[in-house]
């Protein structure tokens, strides 16, 4: 039988709030079923996430700027 996660033990294992969660299901960014009213995120589906690629962003962290800009 296949695990399903609720949101918020999803949030637990992926370390963010609840709803981040919430965002990411309601964008499609993590796939989830919707029962009624109550969100559940399958086990294959958090795993995806989890090894999907993070898309970039137009942001910059101090490693992406170059040295002569700090």
């Amino acid at each position: 039988m296949m695990k399903l996660y609720l949101p918020e033990e999803a949030a637990e294992q992926l370390r963010v709030s609840t709803r981040t969660i919430f965002e990411w299901l309601r964008t499609g960014k993590l796939k989830g079923v919707k029962a009624g009213r109550q969100w559940r995120i399958r086990e294959p589906d958090l795993e995806a996430f989890l090894v999907e690629p993070v898309p970039v962003t137009g942001h910059q962290t101090a490693e992406d700027t170059p040295h002569e800009q700090l």
